[in-house]
């Protein structure tokens, strides 16, 4: 357990906040959230995260906005984010201290024992090698899809596609960015329609031999 002042360190961390430009509210939220969940269990020096509990208490509802928030977090100093690698083990955090005791700052960058810890920047870098470089926007790739004389109502297929994948490669496939996805999405959709038009007319056999036509039966 670490020697925390429940006030000191709260006031100290809003201190920060008013005084970096690049604090959002969603910053502020998640921190709160982490700074309850790291409060209940007596300040440890790690705790154990839910992301699930986590993003409930901070208001999250997309799963990408609570990473690039975290992200964020630890990137700037206000937490240690360590991402469990075993899916039966939580997540690791380590807070921030803000404030002084006798005139010498707490060390808050060890990890507490019994799990190896793999800082958030290393854990990315390998997340990375199985993801696409991500478009800026929609409109880029819309405008790459005209580019090709591809269908707009494809390219936006291909956006949400990916982005709700958080932009994620299939397995499998040979391929270095979001452009040669792209290449490989519509080529796939064309197949597809090609495939299902041909079985389609491949059932239908019009018949235009009226000799045996009995034109007294009922429609």
């Amino acid at each position: 357990m670490e020697k925390v002042n429940y006030i000191v360190q709260l006031n100290a961390a809003f201190e920060r906040f008013n005084n970096d430009n690049r604090i959002k509210q969603g910053h502020i939220t998640l921190y709160l959230a982490f700074f309850q969940k790291w409060n209940r269990e007596f300040f440890k020096r790690t705790i154990t995260i839910n992301r699930e509990w986590i993003m409930e208490k901070a208001k999250f509802k997309s799963k990408t906005t609570y990473h690039n928030y975290l992200k964020d977090l630890n990137d700037w100093g206000y937490l240690c984010y360590y991402p469990s690698c075993h899916p039966a083990q939580g997540s690791k955090v380590q807070m921030s201290i803000f404030f002084d005791l006798d005139g010498q700052k707490l060390a808050n960058s060890v990890p507490a024992t019994g799990q190896n810890l793999v800082p958030y920047y290393k854990h990315k870098t390998l997340e990375n090698l199985n993801k696409l470089a991500r478009p800026k926007n929609e409109l880029v790739v819309l405008n790459f899809f005209k580019e090709n004389n591809w269908s707009e109502i494809e390219g936006k297929k291909f956006y949400r596609y990916y982005d709700a994948k958080d932009w994620k490669l299939t397995r499998g496939l040979n391929i270095k960015d979001w452009k040669m996805a792209a290449d490989k999405f519509v080529k796939k959709g064309y197949e597809l329609k090609q495939k299902n038009s041909s079985s389609f007319f491949g059932q239908v056999k019009p018949s235009f031999d009226n000799k045996n036509k009995d034109y007294n039966q009922p429609l």
